[in-house]
């Protein structure tokens, strides 16, 4: 009897016919391993790096310490949020509703952590970093990645609720993760997360120096103005 053509799976173009044997398998097996472990090895080069600007620059780390960072609840929230999705199975078919939707609040809470410290100078560039990364993922429900051939069989590389292989269909390519690190990182960033990288570094280098003190109009510092006598 002749059999008739497989139509997409899940009403979704990017899940054609050859796919219906690895969406099965993803579907009702296990969940792939996360690939945070790779991006949180990155950022946290990113981050010792940042704490070795005051260092290399002869700054203060007493200073840098002494910050008053506020709202730092919002911040971790957000980034226990974004690890509890990398690690905790999440459904297939609730990806891209209150996964999706977890995902979105905790760009919001960093967000709204980044501002609420934005006088700090430097701050200004993560939240750039930040709404890159955020606008990808929201126009394409995930951050899609540009996995090397090479790459194709690590498990790792597959599909979770943040992250899913680069497709021809997908919006703003070029600020998604296209950024291919070989070894020993094994690792995809994205523009943002080097706009974020260099934000962190910018922070910590100016949170490490001494505020500047106001000048007077005519160039002299206040302390040194004598006022007229009454």
């Amino acid at each position: 009897l002749p059999i008739s053509a497989l139509g997409p799976v899940d009403h979704e173009r990017r899940n054609g016919p050859v796919a219906v044997v690895p969406h099965f398998v993803a579907a009702h097996g296990p969940e792939p391993n996360s690939r945070t472990l790779p991006d949180v090895l990155v950022y946290a080069i990113a981050v010792a790096v940042a704490l070795l600007v005051p260092a290399a620059t002869r700054g203060s780390y007493r200073r840098l310490v002494e910050v008053e960072w506020r709202w730092g609840a919002l911040l971790f929230a957000g980034l226990a949020i974004q690890i509890a999705l990398e690690y905790v199975a999440i459904p297939r078919d609730h990806w891209h509703d209150w996964g999706f939707g977890l995902l979105v609040a905790s760009y919001v809470l960093i967000l709204g952590f980044a501002g609420r410290n934005l006088v700090l100078r430097g701050m200004g560039v993560v939240i750039v970093g930040i709404l890159c990364n955020l606008v990808v993922i929201l126009a394409n429900q995930g951050m899609p990645v540009k996995v090397p051939a090479t790459w194709a069989d690590q498990e790792w590389t597959q599909p979770s609720v943040k992250h899913h292989p680069q497709q021809a269909d997908d919006r703003l390519r070029f600020l998604s993760d296209v950024i291919v690190l070989r070894e020993p990182f094994s690792a995809v960033l994205s523009f943002g997360d080097l706009i974020l990288a260099v934000g962190l570094c910018d922070v910590s280098y100016h949170a490490s120096r001494r505020p500047r003190r106001r000048r007077s109009v005519d160039g002299e510092r206040p302390e040194d103005a004598v006022g007229d006598p009454a």
